[in-house]
């Protein structure tokens, strides 16, 4: 038995959001753990890399196409998104179909989840099941937040209002306390790794780094002048920086006794960043939530994204580390300076709003779902 009791497994189809590794971690940390409880999980992702990587870990796994909603001036533009994706509609309308006759051969789901991925929410609309977004990006929906610089919520709020116009529930992930006046919106602490949660934690004379690509804005002008900054200003502690293996051969040359390029592993990295003093990074919601559970400051270099800068944002103003434009001598050399006092906030801010697993109310919420057929509540609309 399982269901807590009831009679059969739960049948369930995951969207995870094939951009960067956040979504993929974040999903199939809720994946495994719903399977542990005896439930059935598919995954319906976007990109063959993601959907291999669901395969290896026991989940059969279908590759979706996702459009391309590039944002101009911070709103996507209907003409936009047109030329960028007239080519690749007919291709990708017919994946989806295909996509739809797969799940309705193999076994139409009690409900649907998301992070941002948009056929998910098409198969739930077509099959009349539920829908139950997890994710971040959900904020940027349901709280009017503000600008940060030149950058604005607007195309964030686009992209999910396309993606997913509707849905029954929400679950946001938060590194930091939110609230919305909707009880249909759970703001809970981030879904992280047990290899997180459980890794021993120390404090070294280690700083870890990892930049990431965005476009054209990729991790080698970083590297060199961090790298710089250490050999001239930090002469007692040894830099790591991981990078993509792609990245790999650009990157090698700014290598020395103390500062190390290492290919990125997942595990070898999680174990640095739990024993270094210090974490540099871009912005990204994943890697910030991990570091922090971690009790590891930040030192951030968003991205050009309006998420990159509201976590950028929040972190520099809660006090959980800094934020940066760019790589600087000054902000390097501050920030380390102040390293066990930006540690111990981080510490009290971990014990007091990151401890709790989020798993369990998630798997508990899809478990109390009425009986496949039963009228839902109303859905939040977009």
């Amino acid at each position: 038995m399982s269901r807590n009791g009831n009679l059969r497994p739960l049948n369930v189809i995951i969207g995870v959001n094939g951009i960067g590794m956040g979504h993929t971690v974040r999903q199939s940390v809720i994946a495994q753990f719903l399977r542990d409880r005896g439930h059935r999980v598919r995954i319906v992702t976007n990109g063959a890399s993601r959907a291999e990587y669901f395969r290896d870990l026991g989940f059969p796994a279908w590759d979706g196409w996702m459009p391309t909603l590039l944002a101009r001036d911070d709103r996507i533009h209907a003409r936009d998104a047109v030329r960028a994706n007239i080519r690749q509609a007919p291709g990708g309308l017919l994946r989806h179909l295909h996509l739809r006759r797969a799940v309705r051969n193999s076994g139409v789901p009690d409900v649907f989840v998301t992070d941002y991925e948009p056929n998910t929410p098409r198969l739930a609309y077509h099959f009349g099941r539920p829908l139950i977004s997890i994710d971040q990006q959900s904020k940027y929906r349901h709280l009017d937040l503000p600008a940060v610089g030149r950058y604005a919520r607007t195309a964030d709020e686009q992209r999910l209002r396309y993606f997913a116009p509707r849905v029954d529930r929400s679950f946001i992930c938060s590194f930091v306390p939110l609230a919305a006046d909707d009880r249909r919106v759970e703001f809970i602490s981030p879904v992280v790794p047990d290899l997180v949660r459980s890794a021993p934690v120390t404090t070294e004379r280690l700083v870890t780094a990892y930049f990431s690509r965005y476009f054209d804005h990729g991790p080698e002008k970083s590297v060199r002048e961090l790298a710089s900054v250490f050999r001239q200003s930090v002469p007692d502690r040894t830099l790591r920086i991981y990078a993509q293996p792609t990245e790999m051969g650009s990157l090698r040359g700014y290598a020395d006794s103390r500062v190390e390029i290492r290919a990125f592993d997942r595990e070898a990295f999680i174990a640095d960043m739990a024993r270094s003093e210090v974490v540099f990074s871009n912005a990204g919601f994943n890697l910030i939530s991990e570091a922090l559970v971690l009790g590891k400051p930040v030192h951030l270099i968003p991205l050009p994204t309006y998420d990159q800068h509201w976590c950028a944002k929040v972190v520099d103003e809660a006090g959980l580390g800094t934020a940066a434009p760019r790589v600087e001598r000054r902000a390097v050399v501050d920030f380390l300076a102040r390293s066990q006092a930006l540690r111990d906030n981080v510490v009290r801010h971990r014990d007091k709003y990151l401890s709790a697993d989020p798993r369990e109310g998630i798997a508990s919420y899809l478990e109390s779902l009425p009986a496949v057929g039963r009228p839902m509540p109303a859905p939040i609309a977009g």
